[in-house]
């Protein structure tokens, strides 16, 4: 063993050590500022953005808008290259694609009008809390003896 061996495990070890210790410092230090944000969220009624479904509505959406038609033209362009070039495989190809897009833009329309008439019933009041009642208000038994 080289006598040199020993000097450069020891400088070796705080390279690792520290960045190791840093890192899990940062990482609990993170968790507990999500928790904070996310048990704050939860007095004010609201959700956590990492909380909520990535599959929104809005995003189903644009896949049926724009994948549905990108992928019919895939399958039909591979479809093409293996048989050869048919005019009725492109025209169905056609046809399913403008359905989709059609059908996309119905479903996203439909979906920001509900959205945009639900932020508004909300902004005027009518999805406003109810007003906290005093529980011995409605104690009827108890107020007859």
């Amino acid at each position: 063993m080289s006598p040199l061996v020993i000097p450069i495990i020891t400088l070796l070890l705080p390279i690792v050590i520290v960045p190791t210790v840093l890192g899990i410092r940062y990482a609990r230090a993170e968790r507990e500022l999500e928790h904070a944000e996310r048990m704050r969220a939860m007095e004010l009624g609201l959700t956590h953005p990492r909380d909520e479904a990535w599959w929104t509505p809005a995003r189903i959406c644009v896949m049926i808008g724009a994948g549905v038609p990108v992928a019919v033209s895939f399958c039909t362009w591979m479809a093409s290259a293996a048989v050869g070039y048919h005019k009725d495989m492109w025209v169905m190809s056609g046809m399913v694609g403008i359905s989709a897009v059609i059908c996309g833009t119905t479903l996203a329309s439909k979906h920001f009008t509900h959205r945009a008439r639900l932020e508004s019933r909300a902004a005027r009041g009518f999805d406003a809390k109810p007003m906290m009642v005093d529980d011995d208000a409605y104690d009827v038994v108890s107020s007859r003896g």
